[in-house]
């Protein structure tokens, strides 16, 4: 299970830094003083707030570390750019990370929506463009909202 769980935090590109980390990969903060459990209830409260529908959150490792994932989705965006390119639907509903450090602090990411529009530029219309940054947008300000922000 330590393995497994090892894998995964290198595949989303374990962070060791205290601030905000937008790497190529991944967009991840870091959540300090608040129990892991607390920061999984208030993210999909704040998710919800904002019209993504957190579809399921699978708990990966239940013992400290403790490390998880959402699958989150808004209906209305993905509808729209799977009319388009429906072969985007392999990556969605799009996955939130959350994993806690030794030090208590919990970290929360996911893909970096910017590189994906690089990737899919031409292949996307701007509506669609627009719909992935909203999204985006959606799920950061979802996640400052966990952080008192």
């Amino acid at each position: 299970m330590r393995a497994i769980i090892a894998v995964l935090l290198l595949m989303v590109g374990l962070s060791f830094s205290q601030e905000i980390r937008e790497h190529p990969l991944q967009y991840e903060e870091v959540i300090e003083g608040m129990d892991f459990e607390d920061v999984k209830l208030l993210l999909k409260t704040a998710l919800d707030g904002r019209n993504m529908n957190v579809l399921g959150v699978v708990d990966v490792a239940t013992e400290k570390p403790r490390f998880s994932y959402m699958l989150v989705c808004n209906l209305s965006y993905a509808e729209k750019i799977f009319r388009e390119m429906p072969q985007l639907g392999v990556m969605a509903p799009c996955r939130i990370y959350l994993y806690e450090r030794e030090d208590g602090s919990v970290v929360v990411g996911f893909i970096n929506v910017k590189t994906l529009l690089r990737v899919f530029d031409k292949y996307l219309s701007e509506r669609s463009k627009e719909l992935f940054l909203k999204a985006d947008k959606d799920i950061k300000s979802a996640i400052a909202e966990v952080k008192g922000e």
